[in-house]
């Protein structure tokens, strides 16, 4: 894992910012001693790689095996959280396809040759609103993913912006 801090330039403080983990963490880690496996999955996603590569990294400097967990550990917990993902999906589809449903079976009998179309485009408006909300709650735009990403970008353009002041 040292390996692919120091590709990415990062001293043990700035990964341990990234992956919201203590530096003795790192420290731990680098050396070969036990992780956790919420230690790896948040190391994983400041890499941008899977846990099984970052595990595969740590077995690849030579460290010894008993200090990273199973494999099939590691799998159980993704699939799962991927199950639970797809569950999620998968009502957000079938809500707002009711909800569309509901928005339409309402507008045809109401319309009225345009006579309603205010309070038609109000509840269009409700509609929308609640979709997009509950868009937002499941696909989680701007979640911790994007949030590493993005420090991960602020943290390359400093360094860059330091390297140019030295030059």
């Amino acid at each position: 894992m040292k390996s692919l801090r120091v590709k990415k330039h990062w001293s043990q403080e700035q990964l341990a910012q990234l992956s919201g983990l203590n530096v003795r963490t790192i420290q731990r880690v680098e050396k070969g001693e036990s992780v956790g496996i919420e230690s790896l999955k948040a190391l994983a996603a400041v890499f941008e790689i899977s846990t099984d590569a970052l595990i595969q990294s740590i077995k690849d400097q030579g460290l010894p095996p008993e200090s990273v967990q199973d494999n099939t550990r590691i799998d159980d917990t993704e699939r799962e959280k991927a199950r639970e993902k797809a569950k999620s999906i998968k009502y957000f589809y079938l809500s707002s396809t009711f909800l569309t449903a509901i928005f339409v079976l309402f507008m045809v009998p109401n319309y009225n040759d345009g006579e309603n179309l205010g309070p038609l485009i109000v509840v269009f408006i409700s509609f929308v609103i609640l979709i997009c909300g509950h868009a937002i709650t499941v696909f989680q735009p701007f979640g911790a993913s994007w949030e590493n990403k993005k420090i991960s970008h602020i943290l390359e353009q400093e360094r860059n912006n330091n390297q140019s002041d030295k030059s």
